[in-house]
């Protein structure tokens, strides 16, 4: 048991020293901007198809909780203004960092993995490129910005589902809807679940990249990093949800208030 705690202290060493040598990577020369895109493409069509299922089921289960919920209240009217509360500041930002993980973190985990049982990673450190810059950089930086700009989408989908459901299945007005969705929405929602997503993707990067690099047994070793970052990937994720939303509500006390 303490061999295990032990080893989990240093992994998480490990990561946070690989996070910091790919912010530093992120200036540094050479940039392999080809892979940056080549990564930032392969992220675009993976993730395409599973971000409109999750956020059309996830906006839609919400409205239906939400709405009978607040239907029992004769508040029903509220339920736009929830939609903005719950997907655009909370459920979106997660929903897209766990999809994000899923697809995505588990592909970079195994395409690394498959590279070290096979020694390629010490090949391309044989002819002088930095594993890095070359590997690290790219995937941190694809994942960063894809995570962020999947965001506005998954809000789109959620919120548009959410007033589907509301408004066909619950009986909420459409206008009285629309009403407390653009009343109580503001920027800062928006501005903070983006930057909420710029960290996601940079954690899942870390993680599933550490994971891969450091992988070994062949097949079943490559299998188990698989896995291991998933887990690891979702873990951080409800971690940070719950550090960040305190201290942004904290710093912007006006987001508390209904309107």
């Amino acid at each position: 048991m303490v061999d295990r705690g032990r080893r989990g202290f240093t992994t998480l060493g490990d990561q946070a020293l690989l996070f910091a040598a790919a912010v530093r990577g992120a200036f540094q020369r050479p940039f392999y901007g080809a892979e940056f895109l080549e990564q930032c493409r392969f992220i675009l069509f993976s993730c395409a198809v599973p971000l409109a299922l999750t956020g059309l089921g996830w906006g839609t289960i919400v409205a239906l909780e939400a709405g009978n919920f607040f239907k029992l209240a004769s508040a029903e009217w509220r339920i736009g203004g929830f939609m903005v509360l719950a997907n655009v500041r909370e459920f979106a930002p997660v929903a897209t960092g766990l999809m994000v993980a899923a697809v995505c973190g588990t592909a970079i985990t195994a395409d690394l993995g498959a590279r070290k049982v096979r020694d390629e990673l010490e090949a391309i450190s044989v002819m002088g490129i930095s594993n890095v810059l070359f590997i690290v950089v790219p995937r941190f930086l694809a994942l960063a910005l894809m995570t962020a700009l999947y965001n506005i989408p998954m809000i789109i989908f959620t919120c548009f589902s959410g007033y589907l459901a509301s408004v066909a299945l619950v009986g909420v007005n459409s206008g009285a809807f629309i009403s407390t969705f653009y009343t109580q929405g503001t920027l800062q929602d928006l501005y903070g679940g983006e930057l909420k997503c710029v960290i996601f993707g940079m954690v899942i990067a870390t993680v599933c990249c550490y994971k891969g690099i450091t992988a070994k047994g062949g097949a079943e070793g490559v299998a188990r990093a698989v896995h291991q970052s998933v887990v690891a990937c979702f873990v951080s994720i409800q971690i940070i949800e719950y550090l960040y939303t305190p201290t942004v509500l904290a710093l912007f006390h006006s987001n508390n208030v209904l309107r």
